[in-house]
């Protein structure tokens, strides 16, 4: 934990509201400073939200809602998560492998670049994995136990929560866990999973259901429609099947090398059946993801997260037995040196004026100073990405009003905002008042007086 808060803490401040972190944001934060978007979330007042479940949104709104508007209380909550993700992921590891291969498999999760960089935005990926490692967790545990059925039934609870990050994904952990207990001798206390889906079903469906009776079809067309059925159907963003093998190839180094060597060890060396039950776990839940994940048209690098947590466990397992004594004395005499080590590095690197991330964008910078100097604070969305309104409104405390009518019906003196790339594009009836960049305002043109 100590490594992922020295990668992740250093200029937390640093970059920008970019990707899908403004709009996010903004809507956890309204959802705070008005009740009545609470339940129902909402991208601006005039338009409900729907397209994802609401407790990510919760969480960070609460921190801006506390702490003010940064980008450092923006990013905690997912530093928070990570965190956990990490502590999780050891635990896991700790009981299945032991307390050396734990140590391993956390730092390698930590120094994960795709994984710690997810810490810069607000990642509803993250937040999902961290339940379901939870629940994994107790599934683990309650196989510790004589009496497991309240272990499996409680894991329900994290499950659940996770369906509530994102819609229904999170209930692939459950055949997985199902194949693990089969596969290792415990098909009997697989039934006790059903139990598990219960509880889930009991803490997700109450949301769920209010959005329904409350909204109808305008909630259920968007949710199982537009975020499901679209992305299952390849409508939002296609790639080949063997994209996460490349993403993978591209970017989880070094540690590909120590999953090669955990690979190695699992076929030359064998091993105890404890660890057999660990390494077990570890395959099927790669391999099961990444099956899914392949087979499923929508792909990005955020979907990939699940896969890292059983990587690293098979990382660690192959970094404990490479035939190296000094590493095996580090593990038992060296951690409260290298804790000293990396907590000083973090220190370092947060004093250093170092840049990690690109700067802020000039030109919204100079668009949000423009408008400012001219005292405008009502502002027309004509043509600007849903991140653009949602960091209007961090900036302003206000949404910009959706511009869907004739320029005529717009009161004088009416500002309209355009991103260029977009559809909509200024008519003859409009004046460039300020442009930077991608940005324009424009305001109506004046009608010249007749003559007589």
């Amino acid at each position: 934990m100590l490594a992922l808060l020295a990668v992740t803490l250093p200029h937390l401040e640093q970059g920008d509201f970019r990707t899908d972190t403004g709009r996010y944001a903004a809507i956890g934060l309204q959802a705070w400073r008005e009740p009545s978007f609470f339940w129902t979330l909402h991208l601006q007042p005039s338009v409900p939200y729907f397209n994802k479940p609401p407790l990510v949104f919760w969480i960070h709104g609460f921190v801006l809602h506390v702490a003010g508007v940064s980008l450092s209380a923006t990013r905690l909550p997912s530093v928070a998560a990570a965190v956990l993700c990490v502590l999780l992921t050891g635990l896991i590891t700790r009981r299945l492998m032991g307390r050396a291969t734990a140590l391993a498999s956390g730092c390698v999760l930590a120094l994960t670049y795709e994984f710690f960089r997810r810490t810069r935005e607000v990642s509803l990926d993250l937040w999902q994995l961290v339940f379901m490692l939870a629940c994994v967790l107790m599934v683990v545990e309650g196989t510790r136990r004589r009496h497991a059925a309240w272990f499996f039934i409680s894991a329900g609870i994290p499950l659940g929560l996770a369906l509530l990050c994102k819609p229904f994904m999170a209930l692939l952990a459950l055949p997985l866990l199902a194949a693990w207990l089969i596969v290792t001798g415990r098909a009997v206390r697989s039934l006790a999973l059903l139990g598990t889906l219960a509880m889930a079903v009991a803490v997700a469906a109450p949301w769920h259901i209010a959005m329904i009776l409350r909204h109808g079809t305008a909630f259920t067309a968007p949710y199982f429609g537009n975020e499901i059925a679209a992305r299952a159907l390849g409508r939002s963003h296609t790639a080949p099947p063997w994209y996460y093998l490349g993403e993978l190839a591209l970017t989880y180094w070094p540690w590909l090398l120590a999953v090669g060597a955990g690979l190695a060890m699992v076929v030359t060396r064998p091993a105890s059946r404890h660890h057999r039950n660990g390494l077990a776990l570890a395959g099927l839940w790669t391999i099961g993801w990444f099956i899914a994940l392949s087979a499923f048209p929508d792909k990005r690098p955020r979907y990939e997260l699940p896969l890292y947590p059983m990587l690293a466990l098979l990382a660690g397992y192959g970094i404990v037995r490479l035939p190296w004594r000094r590493l095996r004395l580090w593990y038992r005499r060296g951690l409260a040196a290298t804790g000293v080590v990396v907590l000083t590095l973090g220190l370092l690197l947060a004093v250093l004026p170092l840049r990690v991330q690109a700067p802020p964008d000039s030109d919204w910078s100079a668009l949000i100073g423009w408008l400012r100097a001219q005292g405008i604070e009502h502002v027309y969305s004509a043509a600007l990405t849903t991140n653009d309104e949602g960091c209007y409104y961090l900036e302003t405390g206000r949404w910009p009003t959706p511009f869907r009518s004739h320029l005529r019906d717009l009161p004088a003196g009416s500002v309209l905002l355009y991103r260029s790339g977009l559809t909509r594009l200024p008519s003859s009836d409009e004046i460039v008042r300020f442009e930077s960049g991608p940005y324009r305002v424009t305001g109506r043109r004046q009608t010249p007086q007749p003559t007589h």
